[in-house]
């Protein structure tokens, strides 16, 4: 089954390469889009995450607190967001998806869900969409990578 959580963050950028105005220092109201998969939770009185892949509240205030909050909101990206290369919203969504298999898949209160896809939206008119792939070819994920992020 698959579920979906929406955020929103204001972030400044500038993308150097640019030949246009987006080479100038400036911002966006992002939007982001997470989708996860996973199984529902078998219905259990002892499993509050039961019934759920995963909870929405809980997803919330992890991607908050722990993304949102610490990298991404009210930054500038390429000095907020460890690893960017490149501050394009391809470059980020692929690796808001690598943020989200590093840190959530495993943990007891996520289930058994998995990040499939981030849709990263720059304006009202454009968003680029990133998947497990894009995430491990533009940000391979190396043995004790994790503990560089915590």
């Amino acid at each position: 089954m698959k579920i979906c959580r929406q955020f929103k963050f204001e972030a400044a950028h500038r993308l150097a390469f640019h030949d246009g105005r987006c080479q100038r220092m400036h911002g966006h109201s992002y939007r982001l889009e997470l989708t996860f998969q996973g199984n529902v939770q078998k219905i259990h009185p002892n499993n509050p995450q039961s019934g759920f892949v995963v909870d929405f509240g809980r997803l919330e205030q992890i991607i908050n607190n722990e993304l949102i909050d610490r990298y991404l909101d009210h930054f500038v990206l390429e000095e907020s967001v460890p690893e960017l290369p490149y501050s394009s919203a391809e470059f980020l969504a692929a690796w808001i998806v690598a943020w989200c298999i590093r840190h959530l898949e495993g943990r007891t209160e996520m289930g058994n869900m998995r990040i499939a896809t981030a849709r990263l939206w720059e304006t009202v008119h454009a968003w680029a969409e990133a998947d497990r792939q894009d995430a491990e070819t533009l940000f391979p994920i190396e043995p004790n990578a994790e503990e560089r992020y915590c």
